[in-house]
Formats: C-alpha cells, sequence, structure tokens
C-alpha cells in the first residue's frame, strides 16, 4: 500500500501501536499455522478500525517473538480505546493491547523505511 505521507501527516498525527499476544505459537515465535489461519477475520477487522470513521490509516503490521503488532497513525480526535475495545470483545480469547504516541512527523515510520527497505 503506498501512502500519500505528506497531505496524510497532518491529519493523522497520532501513532497507534496494537499488540497481539498469540495464545498458540511455535518454538520460534510465529503463530501455530492452524491458529494463524483462524486469525483472519480479528487481522481484517484490526487493519480496518479506523477505517469507518475515517479516523486512521494502518501502516504496517509485524509478526515475531509470539506477537503481530498493528502500527496505525491516527487523528486526535480518533477513540483509539473505543475502537481496539470494540475488535477485542468479538475476540475474547485473545489478548490484545495498545500504546498511544503523539508522532506528528510520522518518525517511526519514516525511521522504520530507512532501516528496513
Amino acid at each position: 500500500m503506498d501512502l500519500d505521507a505528506g497531505s496524510l501527516r497532518p491529519l493523522y498525527p497520532t501513532l497507534v501501536v496494537v499488540t497481539h499476544e498469540f495464545a498458540k505459537r511455535m518454538p520460534n515465535g510465529l503463530p501455530d499455522a492452524d491458529y494463524n489461519d483462524g486469525l483472519a477475520e480479528m487481522d481484517c477487522e484490526l487493519v480496518e478500525a479506523f477505517d469507518a470513521n475515517c479516523t486512521g490509516v494502518p501502516v504496517l503490521v509485524e509478526t515475531f517473538g509470539g506477537k503481530r503488532h498493528y502500527y496505525f497513525y491516527v487523528a486526535q480526535k480518533a477513540d483509539v480505546s473505543a475502537a481496539i475495545s470494540a475488535v477485542a470483545r468479538r475476540y475474547p480469547t485473545e489478548r490484545l493491547s495498545w500504546s498511544v504516541y503523539p508522532d506528528p512527523n510520522w518518525g517511526f515510520i519514516e525511521s522504520y523505511a530507512r532501516d528496513h527497505f
């Protein structure tokens, strides 16, 4: 997905990191294959969590160390707790947590792109 970061930065100045700790993982930290297949619907719901009210965009999803991390940039008015809690309630056996950070210059994703691409 190509994002026009220049036009999106002013709209979405806040970084949100949602972490999903796997209930079933292999020794290398990746999710068990069957378990991972069962996560597809929840993955989609998380990636689209801020779509309905146009309050954020997903910028990265990564899996390592027994966890999956979803990174978003959201508007200041975004109700992060409500959006992610709604998903968490539909999947009560999964462990979801989230953190919110000011990042108006999108420093996190810019640094990530420089370091990994």
